[in-house]
Formats: structure tokens, sequence, C-alpha cells
């Protein structure tokens, strides 16, 4: 639900970055601020095949880009950005979602250190269209710890690459009976947009886990996925198939295939949006259908930076034999 690729696409939807004010700027530094304040109201999610009751959910987003010019093609950059829980039943919880530094070559080459987006999300921002629901079938984290991060975008070619070093795996104690521990991870994925709005995206993933003798087997998990979008006089489609496996040592491979599609419309103010997302099990007895919803939405800008919205989640997903319930949200959204 991260809205990125139609902000580039239809004014009514835009990207959080892109309101950005300049606070300072002199002899080759910059200092940007940018944020977010949101409030959601509905039935968000299942208590087993029951939807939950009807409820609010605000936060609050601030965040800061600073860039320094070393010479004319190398710039340090980096990246803060902080999100707020704004109920009081979350104390004073308070998230990084992103902290990181590093280097821009010749403006098309971006190496990073630090917690950072994950390349495999330029697949899922193909679909990642709406405000409260959609993007069901991923399971990969959105924003990794300790990446070093590289990618190089320019002339319509978009390559991202980046390698994570997990908390978990620096201990040199021994794995306790009960533990599971994720080891590093790494993942790639490429783009090319052409002139006439076609865009074409492959991504991988790739992580390991070990555990202790009580806590189960030691497992790879391997996701890839293909997409593509296309955008044209305030339509916007896009679509995206991949397949994840779990290797587990001394049991059967676990396998899933994974489809979204999605389609939006823009005018004047108004932004329609509708999507199916889909994921089923492979080669085992059952072939569960994980995922399987539909998503109405529409959205309204208020302002360039400002917008309500709605949506609608039809649900096909069953929990065990029971049919899950819809679900439903109203909300809105100020930039700056």
């Amino acid at each position: 639900m991260k809205k990125t690729i139609l902000a580039l696409t239809i004014p009514a939807l835009f990207a959080t970055s892109a309101s950005a004010v300049t606070v300072y700027s002199d002899e080759g530094a910059q200092v940007d601020l940018y944020g977010r304040i949101q409030y959601d109201a509905g039935s968000f999610d299942h208590e087993g095949a029951k939807r939950e009751k009807f409820g609010g959910d605000g936060s609050a987003r601030l965040g800061t880009n600073v860039k320094y010019n070393l010479n004319q093609d190398v710039a340090l950059i980096g990246k803060l950005e902080w999100q707020a829980a704004a109920e009081s039943s979350d104390g004073s919880k308070l998230d990084s979602r992103y902290a990181w530094a590093g280097f821009r070559f010749m403006d098309t080459t971006d190496l990073t250190f630090g917690k950072s987006e994950n390349p495999y999300v330029q697949l899922s921002d193909i679909t990642d269209i709406f405000d409260l629901f959609g993007a069901a079938a991923y399971s990969h984290g959105f924003r990794i710890d300790d990446q070093v991060r590289v990618s190089y975008a320019d002339q319509g070619i978009d390559l991202r690459a980046a390698y994570a070093f997990n908390d978990e795996n620096k201990t040199r104690q021994d794995l306790a009976a009960d533990e599971e521990r994720a080891q590093n991870q790494y993942s790639l994925s490429a783009g090319y947009t052409f002139p006439f709005n076609l865009g074409l995206v492959a991504a991988y993933e790739k992580q390991s886990v070990k555990t202790g003798a009580n806590a189960g087997l030691d497992a790879d998990f391997d996701m890839w996925g293909l997409g593509a979008n296309y955008s044209i006089d305030g339509f916007y489609f896009g679509t995206v198939y991949g397949q994840k496996q779990q290797d587990v040592t001394g049991a059967a491979d676990e396998k899933t295939r994974y489809w979204e599609l999605v389609a939006a419309y823009n005018v004047d103010a108004w932004t329609l949006k509708a999507g199916y997302n889909y994921e089923k099990e492979r080669g085992t007895g059952d072939n569960e259908k994980l995922v399987n919803e539909y998503v109405l939405g529409a959205a309204y800008a208020l302002t360039p930076k400002a917008k309500l919205y709605a949506e609608y989640n039809i649900q096909r997903a069953k929990d065990g034999d029971e049919r899950k319930d819809d679900l439903y949200g109203v909300g809105i959204q100020y930039n700056f």
C-alpha cells in the first residue's frame, strides 16, 4: 500500500517525498523535510474468518533527505524517516522507516548503507496502489535493516541489488533448542520503461533461516516475480506473476504461486481503483488458496497534498471451511 507508481502518472495520488520542502541549501549542501499525517477508520483485518470490529488507526511520519556535493560527479546522500503511532494504546511507539547514508555517482548510481528499501519493491510497486488494502500476495520485507544497496537509473533503465546482514546472525552463541535465527539475505531487481509508458520488471530474493533442535528445520526461502505496467490518458494497468519456494532440510518443499492485477482511472480530482490478489499452494495435497480477494477503491484529491479515500475488500479465501468476511475502510491523508 505504498502508492508510488500512480504518483508518477496520476496527479491525484502522490508520493510523500514529492512534497518535500528545502529547509537548507548552501555551497553544495541541501536538506529537505517532508511528512505525512493520516487517519483511517474501518475494519482492516480478520480474527479467524470474522472481521475485526470497526475501529480507527492514526499515524504521522516525518522525514529528511540530505545531500552534499563532494565534486561534480560524487555526492554524499542520506535519508531518515520516522513514523509515530497516533493512538494512546501504542504509548510512545516511534519506528524508523528509513535510516541510511551513502554516495551518489554521476546522478545515476547510488551506493547506500543502512535501513533502506528492498529491491524487490520495484516489482511490488506495480500493483501496490491502494491506501488500505491490496498487495496481499507478497511476503517480502519492504524496508530492510543493515542493508548494502546499489542502484542505477538512467534512460528508462532501473537496476537494483542489495545484501543485508541480519542482526540475529551476529552472535557467535549456539542456537537455543527453541530458537529460530534469520540469516543474511540478498535481492535483485531490474526494470525498463519504454518511451510509450510500458514498464517491465523482474525481481528475485533469497533468505535462509537456521533453527534449534526443537524449533523446526532449517529452511531457505526463494521468491521471484515478473511484472508489467502501462499508463495512458489517465488510465493505469499493472500485473505481476511470481512464485515462492521454501526448501526445508529433511522435509518436503513448500511452493506457492501468486498473481496480482490492478487498474486505475483518474479524472479531475477523482481516482478510481480496482485490483485482484491471488496466491495458491502448489504441489501439496490441499492446494489451498492462501489469498483470493478483490479490492475496490476511490480517492478524492482535496488539494495536491491532501486526499480522502475509501476502499472495500471482497474476500474469496477461507479460514478452514468458513469464507472470510469482507473488509472496508475510509481515511484522510495530508502530505507536507
